[in-house]
C-alpha cells in the first residue's frame, strides 16, 4: 500500500510520482497495489490502471493520526509505503507521519513500514529532526539522492536501513528535430529566429523566477533577442509570487517576451522542451538529483543552468551531467551562463549522451526494484 496525501490531480510534485510508482509496480503483476490518499475532489480515481485508489483521508492532522492508521489497517496491507511529506501535510502538519508511523507499528508490528522521504535536506538541520521518530519506526527509508541520504544518516539512522532510488523525468519526450522545433515554437508563440530560455516547475520564491527575469532583462539590454518560457503555475504556499514575477516582467518591458503557460500539460512541457535553447532552474538551497524538472530538461537534450549553494550542499552529479552552476541569486552569473551556452552550445552528441544517462525507462525500472526490495 502507498500512503500519500497527494495523487493526481492534486497540484503537488508528489502526485505524478505516486501515480508512476503505483502503475509500474502494478505492471509487474506480482502485487496487489492500493493507494490511500486524500478525500479531495481533485483526486482522479479513473486514471488508476491495475491498482486501486482510496480517497478516504479528510484531514492529515495530528489529532487524526489514529484514524489514519485505522484506514490503513482496514485495507489489510502487508507493507506500507509512506510518502513524506506532501502538500497535504506540510508546515504545521509536516511531522504528522512521525506520529502515524510509530503508532501504526504499535498497532500492527507485523507490518513492513517503508518511508519514501522527499526533500528532507532542503530544510534547516534542526527542523529535520521532526522526522526522526518516523525514520526510527520504519523498517526502511528510501531517498532519491545523495543530499537526502546524508540528511537521513545525520538523524542517527543506520546505513543498512537506507535505500538509494534515483529518479528521472516523468515524461517521454519526442526526439529533437528541426521540424518539431518549428512546430513547438509556433504553438508557444516564440519567433523562430529568437533564443528561448525555459523554466519548468512551480513559480514560488524558492525557485528565484525573479532572478531569471532579471537575467533575461540583462540579455535583452545587451542586444540578445531572447524570450523566456515559464512552464508552471503558482504554488499554494506563495500564490502572490506568480503575479509579482509577471508584474516585474511588465515593469522591465518584458511582457511581450515572456510566455506564461500556467500549470502546463504534458504536451505543453514536451513542446516547451523542444522550443527552448537553454533551461534554467534556480532553487534557493541549490539543486540536486531530486529535481525532476532538471532531469526533464536533460532528457530533452537541453543545456542546463542551475544553482549551487555551498551553505547547504553541492551535488557533484549535476556537474557530471554538464550543468552550469551559479549562485541562486546571481543575476549576472545566470545571464553570463546562458549567454555562453547560446554562443557555444554543447554538441548534439554530448547532449544525447547526457540524456541517455537519465533514460526514464531504465531509471524508473531500477527505482521500482529498489522500492520492492525495501518492502520485502
Amino acid at each position: 500500500m502507498i500512503v500519500s496525501g497527494s495523487f493526481p490531480e492534486i497540484v503537488c510534485g508528489i502526485s505524478p510520482y505516486v501515480r508512476r510508482i503505483a502503475e509500474v509496480t502494478a505492471q509487474l503483476g506480482q502485487y496487489d497495489i492500493h493507494v490511500l490518499t486524500s478525500a479531495d475532489p481533485a483526486v482522479d480515481q479513473d486514471i488508476a490502471k491495475g491498482y486501486q485508489v482510496h480517497p478516504r483521508i479528510k484531514k492529515w492532522g495530528y489529532v487524526q493520526a489514529k484514524n489514519i492508521c485505522r484506514e490503513i489497517l482496514a485495507l489489510a496491507p502487508d507493507a506500507v509505503n509512506i510518502q513524506n511529506p506532501t502538500i497535504k501535510y506540510n508546515r504545521w502538519n509536516s511531522a504528522v507521519m512521525s506520529v502515524v508511523g510509530p503508532l501504526l507499528k504499535r498497532m500492527a508490528p507485523q507490518l513492513r513500514l517503508v518511508v519514501m522521504q522527499h526533500d528532507i535536506a532542503v530544510g534547516k538541520p534542526i527542523f529535520r529532526q521532526r522526522y526522526r521518530p518516523l525514520f526510527r519506526a520504519a523498517d526502511a527509508v528510501i531517498v532519491s539522492n545523495s543530499r537526502d541520504y546524508s540528511a537521513v544518516r545525520a538523524q542517527g539512522i543506520r546505513e543498512n536501513k537506507i535505500y538509494r532510488a534515483p529518479m528521472s523525468s516523468y515524461f517521454q519526450l519526442p526526439a529533437r528535430g528541426s521540424d518539431a522545433r518549428i512546430k513547438a515554437r509556433q504553438k508557444m508563440g516564440i519567433p523562430q529566429d529568437a533564443s528561448c530560455v525555459a523554466y519548468f516547475g512551480f513559480v514560488l520564491p524558492g525557485r528565484n523566477i525573479d532572478i531569471l527575469i532579471g537575467a533575461l532583462d540583462m540579455l535583452r539590454r545587451a542586444g540578445r533577442d531572447v524570450y523566456g518560457l515559464i512552464l508552471g503555475g503558482p504554488h499554494n504556499d506563495a500564490p502572490d509570487y506568480y503575479r509579482h514575477c509577471q508584474k516585474l516582467a511588465e515593469e522591465l518591458g518584458l511582457a511581450e517576451h515572456i510566455i506564461w503557460t500556467g500549470f502546463a500539460s504534458d504536451d505543453q512541457i514536451a513542446d516547451g522542451m523542444m522550443a527552448a535553447d537553454v533551461f534554467v532552474s534556480l532553487p534557493e538551497r541549490g539543486a540536486d538529483m531530486r529535481n525532476t524538472s532538471i532531469m526533464t530538461a536533460i532528457q530533452g537534450q537541453l543545456p542546463v543552468v542551475t544553482s549551487r549553494n555551498e551553505r547547504y550542499y553541492i551535488d557533484e552529479d549535476l556537474g557530471n551531467l554538464g550543468c552550469r552552476c551559479v549562485g541562486p541569486r546571481d543575476v549576472k552569473g545566470v545571464a553570463e551562463a546562458v549567454e555562453n551556452l547560446l554562443d557555444d552550445p554543447p554538441s548534439e552528441k554530448l547532449l544525447a549522451q547526457r540524456a541517455a544517462a537519465l533514460d526514464p525507462q531504465a531509471v524508473w525500472d531500477n527505482h521500482i526494484k529498489t522500492i520492492v526490495r525495501a518492502c520485502q
